[in-house]
């Protein structure tokens, strides 16, 4: 029995052998349904994601769901995977199973015996995306989207949305069977086989194997990028996708107020990999660079609280963020979308060209500590 841990706990799930053997055909009216309800939730909890590859087409051009797919197909980002393995427990109330996960970045969710894969889109650049397989994505076309409404599910589609399709697929309009359904035997124990062998390979050679696979994928989109007039950088590398046991998250911050939003903060970077790595930053060091900060507790009591929380592994001091990650031993650094001053900005481009994967992760709303310093002032006035 496999698992995936969860902030409510384990959900245990039995692996599937499912692969695109093009014996099973779509019941469009059932994974409609099925899309139905994953809107409902995935809109409610605020992520970012949309229809993806076959599905995003034949929604945009079509207007229904591509006769040959063998499932829909959707993405999320990875920042947002801890909120999505949350959500597993609400869609398995909707009757969704999850019967297949790979350690590439690729859930699969069947109900009424209809697939939904989720692919998690994860940055390897400032500009691009990977979603674990063959498709690389640039980051405007996931973050700049438009509402579209189909069959009266709101979803989100690229802005440039012909400028996209063209893209990656060229002439998009022009319809493409990509399922083979006539696969004979042999193609078909091909296919299982492989698919068996990316499924309980070890982390010492899958992940060797996976990056030698979609090397030769990046290569063709980096050519593409450079015919189209945006090459991508030499640096630019599958890093994430790099051997290791464990992959260690680091972030940083002065958590001098320590409030809900940092919790889920320090959970949703935790997710992102096995050991939490939180440095707190020194109270002389705010002082140097904001002088009329008003910081309520010491640096040993800031590290004392952020260190009580279940999810942080480890805390460590730090003076500034441009020098500390250029000292600690991590994978993944994250950031909030306000830590963007001189210094991260440094920190964030050695943590590019040092094969170090970043990720902005957004703020918990409706809380934030100068927000409650400022409730408190106005309560001890009173």
């Amino acid at each position: 029995m496999a698992h995936i841990k969860t902030s409510r706990g384990l959900i245990e799930f039995r692996q599937h052998i499912i692969y695109n053997d093009g014996t099973k055909r779509l019941n469009d009216i059932v994974a409609i349904e099925n899309l139905r309800i994953i809107a409902q939730y995935f809109n409610k909890t605020g992520l970012n994601w949309g229809p993806a590859f076959g599905t995003l087409i034949g929604i945009v051009r079509n207007d229904c769901l591509l006769p040959w797919m063998q499932g829909i197909d959707l993405y999320f980002l990875k920042e947002d995977e801890e909120r999505f393995k949350d959500l597993l427990w609400k869609l398995r109330e909707e009757g969704f199973e999850l019967v297949k996960y790979e350690r590439r970045g690729l859930y699969t969710l069947q109900r009424k015996g209809e697939y939904s894969n989720f692919f998690v889109f994860r940055k390897i650049s400032p500009d691009i995306r990977h979603s674990g397989g063959r498709d690389f994505i640039h980051e405007k076309y996931i973050q700049n989207t438009t509402d579209w409404t189909f069959k009266g599910i709101e979803l989100r589609v690229p802005e440039d949305l012909d400028e996209y399709l063209t893209f990656q697929y060229g002439d998009w309009v022009k319809p493409i069977q990509t399922t083979n359904f006539k696969k004979n035997l042999f193609e078909r124990i091909i296919n299982k086989s492989w698919f068996c062998l990316k499924l309980y390979l070890p982390n010492s050679l899958y992940y060797p194997l996976i990056r030698r696979y979609h090397q030769s994928d990046f290569k063709k989109f980096k050519d593409l990028c450079s015919e189209r007039g945006c090459p991508i950088p030499q640096e630019v590398e599958l890093s994430y996708s790099k051997p290791r046991k464990g992959k260690r998250v680091f972030t940083v911050g002065v958590y001098d107020l320590l409030h809900k939003g940092h919790v889920e903060l320090f959970r949703r970077a935790k997710g992102l990999g096995d050991y939490l790595i939180v440095a707190v930053q020194d109270g002389d060091e705010i002082l140097k660079y904001k002088p009329a900060a008003k910081v309520m507790n010491s640096t040993e009591d800031r590290m004392f609280l952020v260190k009580s929380i279940r999810f942080v592994d480890e805390v460590i001091v730090y003076g500034g963020v441009d020098d500390i990650v250029k000292d600690v031993d991590f994978d993944i650094f994250v950031t909030g979308p306000d830590q963007i001053h001189s210094g991260f900005q440094s920190a964030i481009r050695w943590c590019e060209s040092h094969g170090k994967e970043h990720v902005v992760l957004g703020r918990t709303e409706g809380v934030s500590s100068s927000e409650l310093k400022a409730k408190i002032a106005a309560k001890t006035k009173k």
